[in-house]
């Protein structure tokens, strides 16, 4: 799957972001596509809208596990690399409930990003 097929992917779980995918700019690379779905991560996280929340962790992994290198990339880039600043005021059980949502391979990447980094 590449960054145009993830499109369609993450407007099937968020309507609203096809608005922002409109906007070619936004959507030239796996970077830009990834990075207004991870703006719409952590939006829910903020609102705690938990339904959508887990609908959209389930999609961010199908997207990496699916994706061609490139939109993986982005993933590991962009969205593991930031979860960390959107879950670290979160009550525990909602972090852990994220983390829960995240795949066994998102979930090691970020593992292997908070390690590697020295943190």
């Amino acid at each position: 799957m590449n960054h145009t097929e993830a499109i369609r992917e993450i407007v099937e779980v968020i309507p609203e972001t096809q608005e922002e995918f409109d906007e070619s700019y936004k959507t030239a690379s796996p970077y830009m596509v990834i990075n207004v779905f991870t703006k719409q991560i952590k939006k829910l996280i903020k609102n705690n809208e938990q339904k959508i929340l887990e609908k959209c962790i389930r999609k961010m992994n199908k997207l990496y596990n699916k994706g061609d290198q490139k939109l993986k990339g982005a993933i590991e880039n962009v969205f593991v690399y930031s979860i960390d600043s959107f879950t670290f005021c979160c009550e525990p059980a909602y972090k852990k409930m994220i983390f829960d949502k995240m795949s066994v391979s998102l979930q090691n990447n970020y593992l292997h990003q908070v390690y590697k980094s020295g943190i």
